[in-house]
């Protein structure tokens, strides 16, 4: 399976979630993004949560618990508008949400909005795709929850439509449209379209049409059965796209007694993180939880060493 990647130091490329739930100053995100791009990472990521409604039941299957892992009433920012916002802060490193859920939006908004950030930042928008768990959510942004596996389909053969053709138009089950211009087109041709979620039906979809799988926190062992899967997937596949990228979630911090890889000892980060690459990743994208600015910058500030002492 060709990867996206092209690293010669042995580790997965390296992303960072950047602070955009919970107390964060626009000062303080711009100051953990300009360290990660100084740093030389290869990536900045945020989420895509809207409205959380106050009473929530839905079960989130990216959780053991079920739950979601943050406080509900947190501040959130939204997804596009905080990586536009660091577009215009930074000059090189990609820009990734991670994920959005497609069928929360009209998909020529969420194309114009995607093409846009893209166009703008010189073509450096990783596009993560998901399908979304939170049913009250979907209730409050008045969409179809039972529908929402088409409306995730629909929606990313809309978004390569509008990003590839001239005067695309559409007919389907939840979207319709007759042709129109929508211009200008992405930098990038095409733009990474990476899935999300661990069920067999989304690990098929990632396989057969996507650019990448973004993964959860999983052990080596464990990511390296879902990579077999997605190999296996992809070689029965007609449409499988090439380069195709394996991503997986890193939590860690500095100094940390919590269960968390401490990135102050590099030794044991760049060996965690190179088994995270044996077994089939070609990113990873480092999860620090916190808000505040200088200890995500002096996590950054320990990933960019990590790297570059291997690169040595």
């Amino acid at each position: 399976m060709m990867r996206f990647t092209d690293h010669d130091s042995g580790l997965p490329k390296i992303g960072l979630m950047l602070p955009y739930e919970g107390d964060c100053s626009a000062e303080g995100l711009v100051q953990v993004a300009s360290a990660a791009e100084s740093s030389g990472l290869d990536s900045v990521w945020v989420g895509d949560h809207i409205a959380f409604p106050v009473e929530m039941d839905s079960i989130n299957p990216t959780m053991s618990t079920g739950k979601y892992p943050y406080p509900i009433d947190n501040p959130r920012l939204e997804a596009f508008t905080a990586l536009a916002f660091i577009a215009g802060a930074t000059s090189t490193i990609r820009l990734g949400v991670n994920a959005c859920v497609v069928p929360y939006r009209n998909p020529l908004l969420l194309g114009k909005v995607v093409s846009t950030l893209d166009h703008l930042s010189n073509g450096r928008v990783v596009f993560g795709a998901t399908l979304g768990w939170c049913s009250e959510e979907f209730e409050a942004l008045g969409v179809e929850f039972g529908r929402r596996r088409q409306r995730l389909e629909e929606g990313i053969e809309i978004l390569r439509l509008l990003w590839e053709e001239e005067e695309p138009s559409y007919e389907g089950e939840t979207s319709s449209f007759k042709a129109v211009h929508m211009r200008p087109k992405p930098q990038q041709s095409p733009i990474p379209i990476f899935f999300g979620g661990h069920s067999r039906p989304a690990l098929r979809r990632a396989a057969a049409i996507g650019d990448g799988w973004l993964s959860i926190r999983l052990p080596p062992e464990e990511l390296r059965e879902y990579v077999d899967f997605l190999e296996e997937e992809r070689e029965q596949s007609p449409l499988a796209r090439q380069p195709f990228t394996i991503s997986t979630n890193f939590p860690a911090r500095v100094g940390t007694n919590d269960g968390l890889a401490d990135l102050s000892d590099h030794d044991r980060s760049t060996s965690a993180l190179k088994k995270l690459g044996e077994a089939g990743a070609d990113q990873v994208i480092v999860v620090v939880p916190s808000h505040d600015p200088d200890e995500l910058t002096e996590a950054v500030n320990h990933l960019g060493l990590i790297q570059d002492g291997h690169q040595d």
